[in-house]
């Protein structure tokens, strides 16, 4: 009597999964769905082809148009305008007349203070925190400007780095290597073209710089920020793309964020721009001469994403103790 029951349980196994096996050959690229919110184990992404042709590039803009957002914003342009390469000469070049103005004997002796615009660097280097066990997460990841990379966890960052051809680690407090930065980190980037790298608490954004004679980052200029209300998505993770875009993602949807302005210049879906990215991407810690990125996931991985095919080639696990230098749970 037994035989007959296996029999048709066999059969309705391999129907079922039969029609599981089809559905996910044809199911559309719509189907796919980017999202980290939860702290639930990550599926494994399925990998698609993709016709690079078809994938469109992110928008470029010229500076009409990019002044035109700023006044939008209720910013004056002209205020705030980055300066070029002249004015920061003509700006050394009044600097050693003011100089040799100071040395002459009808120097000014009293000179008004001029008020801090900035938090002031702790003038001693940060203090590294004793040795740890491992998070249970990472929140988010970036390369800094000084080739150092940042692994942030709740209210601590880890630090890696080189020193005379051997792994260097070490752990702060983010309050304290960032001064007058957030306790906590959602998201992380680093523009390699400015060398300002912006943390995101929530909706608010940190822009600072690297101190190389204090060892620590220096908060910028007019920051904090909070996003405004024309930017909807609340940060989650954040990378500089190979073409040099400071991209915001937050599940299905990103934006091209201008960190100076502190505007998004584009919003896009992920899926459409950014094909098989990996649905727990924390941050791109190496760019490879724009073909090549290496991205960090949630689950602790190392991907290799290849721009030109648009997927992920090759994937490595990694030990957090190993990695950030902690003492596994």
């Amino acid at each position: 009597m037994r035989k007959p029951l296996v029999v048709l349980l066999l059969i309705m196994v391999t129907t079922t999964w039969g029609r599981f096996v089809d559905k996910g050959a044809n199911s559309e690229i719509v189907d796919t769905f980017y999202k980290h919110e939860s702290d639930a184990e990550p599926e494994e992404d399925a990998q698609y082809e993709v016709i690079s042709e078809d994938v469109p590039t992110l928008p470029r803009m010229n500076s009409q148009t990019k002044w035109e957002m700023i006044r939008a914003s209720g910013q004056d342009p002209t205020i705030r305008r980055r300066k070029n390469k002249q004015q920061r000469q003509q700006k050394v070049v009044l600097g050693r007349e003011r100089r040799d103005l100071i040395l002459a004997p009808w120097r000014i002796t009293h000179i008004t203070p001029k008020k801090a615009t900035v938090a002031p660097v702790p003038k001693k280097p940060a203090m590294a925190l004793s040795f740890d066990m491992c998070p249970e997460k990472f929140d988010a990841i970036t390369k800094g400007y000084n080739g150092r990379t940042y692994v942030f966890a709740r209210e601590k960052v880890y630090q890696i780095w080189f020193e005379d051809g051997l792994p260097q680690k070490a752990s702060y407090l983010i309050s304290d290597l960032f001064a007058g930065g957030p306790r906590t980190v959602t998201a992380a980037l680093t523009n390699s073209r400015s060398g300002v790298t912006i943390l995101f608490e929530g909706r608010t954004a940190y822009r600072f710089r690297w101190n190389r004679k204090h060892r620590r980052f220096q908060l910028a200029k007019n920051t904090p920020q909070e996003l405004p209300r024309n930017i909807t998505i609340n940060p989650l993770s954040a990378f500089e793309w190979a073409d040099g875009n400071q991209v915001v993602l937050s599940g299905e949807h990103f934006i091209i964020y201008d960190a100076y302005w502190n505007l998004a210049t584009f919003t896009g879906h992920t899926r459409k721009y950014f094909p098989n990215l990996p649905r727990d991407l924390l941050g791109i810690v190496y760019n490879g001469a724009g073909e090549t990125l290496l991205m960090y996931t949630k689950t602790n991985k190392l991907k290799v994403y290849n721009t030109k095919k648009f997927k992920v080639v090759q994937e490595y696990p990694l030990k957090l103790s190993e990695f950030v230098g902690c003492q596994s749970r």
